[in-house]
């Protein structure tokens, strides 16, 4: 889709945001299944591979771009992605197993059925993703490594059960549950980049009640893992910890329709939900709990056949701020034709910050010998001091037009400003009134001494983004689609309130390429053969990253130039046994072009691999 960000920092480590804003483990869209959000409460990101479906389980994906919060809350600031699984009951049961060239593996097991009112579905399967490149070159006797394993980006393996039943005609309940296990590597933030997560466990329960007027939900979220730094020179440490994460979260709203006038017709959705969130976690201060609750109002009114308007408000206490935060959003949709919309909206979001930003306490080894760098969040010469949230502000003017059967185009036009942008804060040396609050002095734990504070800062910058979509698809026979859309994104860095201090430190980023193209086209044939090509192009952009300066002994920022690239991806595929069955091969990055996606991501090059599908 235009404006969806895709980066591949690892091949188990892929990091999506929407209208720019991507980063290491992005923070800024809201993923969910099936309602019930998947994203890791205590860094605030997506791990995509821990998620306990495959894509054979999946139905379609809707994509919100532009600010969420009124809706969604604090974790829905760029945007929301809702991955809606295949139903209960619906469908064919099958299997999909794959290998490729490194040993990259796929197995995909699902079964589904329905009896009466009940109806479940269940799936298993098995992924191992090789590395694009070692991050570790053979034959260094400098470095100590955390897991040994050199070869592997993930190997996971995955279980999800669902089942609904129908009571009468407008009653539903459901529960279910999934678990996946395994080992993935990550890129880290800062000067933590090659991170191992082993023995990962990642489980989930819910439940939800749905009528006519009244929808409750629950779900209950688990993340378990131990980890360390991939490598590090021998003397320095790998930082090795454990982190728990338990989230519980509840939601209910009644839902209705009612008219206020000849042809004015309201649909009100209004609710109030909760969610408990405890994490233990060594980088943190200790084990911390936070309980969120939030009331929201949403009303869609349509006034006659070809006007729409859309008020959303939602008012979220968050317990670190120790203040509600409001997030109002409106919207006009007009209707020239049946199949055709002029939407203009205005909205903000905000974006609080997350477990890792808030309570850290890590004492970082720099590479003079016995010191470090302390980062926390709970200052000691400062306990007043507290994080802003993120705040977001949108306004967008959008068409879209269906009305022909063979043709489809899609376009949007938007304005987008972000302050108080959360990064980590420029370190500052260890002072004689750090000594006298308790913060200097050797470690304990650690045996360093610390000689420069750090943590997070609110950025001083103000973040102007202007951009464009437009999107078409077209289906000139039965059989044959083809689409192509283009995105535009200028970022305006505002230094203005800044001070010098902070103006010198600065450096230009781009916070997301200016251009980026998509185009493709999908065959269908009768005899069974099928084939799909894709192009994607993204244009050069410059990245601000933190990185430790040796000769300084301290973290500063540094700009970095990531050149353009494109990929060229491809399908080709044979049904059989009346559809059945299928045989297919698929390639990423068809022409082998070697690039990266991020400054420290992998050198990514070329993937093939085959596929034999069977459904019954």
């Amino acid at each position: 889709l235009a404006g969806v960000d895709i980066m591949e920092v690892n091949n188990a480590q892929t990091e999506v945001s929407l209208r720019g804003f991507n980063q290491r483990l992005s923070n800024k869209v809201l993923v969910l299944i099936d309602g019930r959000s998947v994203y890791v409460d205590l860094l605030g990101a997506t791990f995509w591979q821990t998620l306990p479906i495959g894509v054979e389980d999946i139905d379609r994906i809707e994509v919100v771009r532009g600010p969420g919060s009124a809706l969604y809350g604090a974790d829905a600031a760029n945007g929301v992605i809702n991955i809606i699984t295949k139903a209960p009951g619906e469908g064919t049961s099958g299997i999909n197993v794959g290998y490729g060239d490194h040993n990259q593996t796929h197995g995909s097991l699902w079964a589904t059925g329905k009896r009466d009112d009940f109806a479940w579905r269940a799936s298993a399967g098995y992924d191992y993703l090789p590395k694009w490149s070692r991050d570790v070159p053979p034959g260094r006797v400098d470095l100590t490594t955390f897991s040994g394993d050199q070869s592997t980006d993930a190997s996971t393996a995955r279980l999800n059960i669902q089942g609904t039943r129908r009571i009468g005609r407008d009653i539903t309940i459901g529960v279910g549950g999934g678990l996946t296990q395994g080992n993935i590597a990550i890129l880290g933030i800062g000067p933590l980049n090659n991170v191992d997560l082993t023995d990962l466990q990642v489980s989930d329960l819910t439940a939800f009640f749905d009528s006519k007027h009244i929808q409750i939900r629950a779900f209950y979220n688990r993340f378990h893992t131990r980890f360390g730094l991939e490598s590090n020179t021998i003397g320095q440490s790998l930082l090795p910890g454990a982190a728990d994460s338990n989230v519980l979260d509840g939601e209910g709203q009644y839902v209705g329709q009612f008219e206020t006038g000849k042809g004015i017709v309201h649909d009100l959705h209004a609710g109030i939900s909760y969610r408990l969130k405890q994490v233990s976690w060594t980088y943190l201060d200790g084990i911390r709990e936070e309980n969120h609750e939030a009331f929201f109002l949403h009303d869609e009114v349509k006034i006659g056949k070809y006007v729409a308007v859309v008020g959303d408000y939602r008012l979220d206490y968050d317990p670190y701020l120790a203040r509600p935060v409001m997030s109002p959003r409106g919207a006009v949709l007009v209707h020239p034709t049946e199949k055709s919309t002029i939407r203009g909206s205005v909205a903000t979001a905000f974006r609080t910050p997350t477990f890792l930003e808030s309570y850290l306490s890590l004492p970082v080894q720099l590479p003079i010998a016995g010191a470090s760098l302390d980062s926390r969040g709970v200052r000691a010469d400062d306990p007043n001091f507290k994080l802003n949230p993120e705040h977001i502000f949108s306004a967008e003017l959008g068409y879209l037009s269906q009305d022909s059967d063979i043709f489809t185009f899609d376009s949007a036009f938007f304005f987008t400003q972000t302050n108080d942008f959360i990064r980590l804060a420029t370190n500052r040396p260890v002072s004689l009134g750090d000594a006298a609050s308790g913060n200097a002095g050797l470690n304990q734990e650690s045996g360093l001494y610390p000689v420069f504070a750090g943590g997070f800062e609110n950025s001083c910058t103000l973040y102007n983004t202007y951009g464009a979509e437009v999107g078409t698809r077209v289906a000139p026979v039965e059989g044959l689609d083809l689409y192509a859309n283009y995105t535009f994104n200028y970022v305006n860095q505002d230094d203005s309130g800044c001070s010098a201090q902070q103006k010198a430190a600065n450096v230009n980023d781009s916070r997301t390429s200016v251009n980026k193209l998509n185009a493709g086209v999908q065959v269908r044939t009768d005899p069974g053969i099928d084939g799909s090509i894709d192009f994607h192009y993204i244009s050069p952009q410059t990245w601000d990253e933190q990185v430790t300066n040796i000769a300084e002994q301290k973290i500063v920022d540094e700009a970095f130039h990531l050149d353009a690239y494109y990929l060229l991806n491809a399908r080709v595929g044979y049904r059989f046994l009346k559809n059945q069955a299928e045989l297919s091969a698929v390639a990423f990055n068809l022409t082998g072009y070697e690039h990266r996606e991020h400054p420290f991501g992998q050198t990514i090059g070329r993937r093939v691999m085959g596929f034999f599908t069977y459904k019954f």
